[in-house]
């Protein structure tokens, strides 16, 4: 279990490196590199944004936003 713990955390100060390397070796690799980054940050955002929203909402009195709107009788 050390071993797989002391790998992974290698691994994780190892990627930046693999990364520049990657994206060194041709310029279509970098563009490719900077998208991915872009979709995954923009989509990690949009997600952190709406779970805060959800959690915030939790303490927010129920009674303090809009109501229905009342039929017709």
């Amino acid at each position: 279990m050390q071993g797989l713990l002391t790998e992974l955390v290698q691994s994780i100060i190892d990627m930046p490196g693999r990364f520049v390397d990657v994206a060194l070796a041709d310029p279509l690799s970098a563009v490719l590199i900077l998208f991915g980054a872009l979709f995954v940050g923009v989509a990690s955002a949009v997600f952190g944004y709406l779970s805060l929203g959800a959690f915030f909402s939790l303490f927010i009195r129920p009674g303090s936003g809009r109501s229905p709107p009342q039929e017709a009788q």
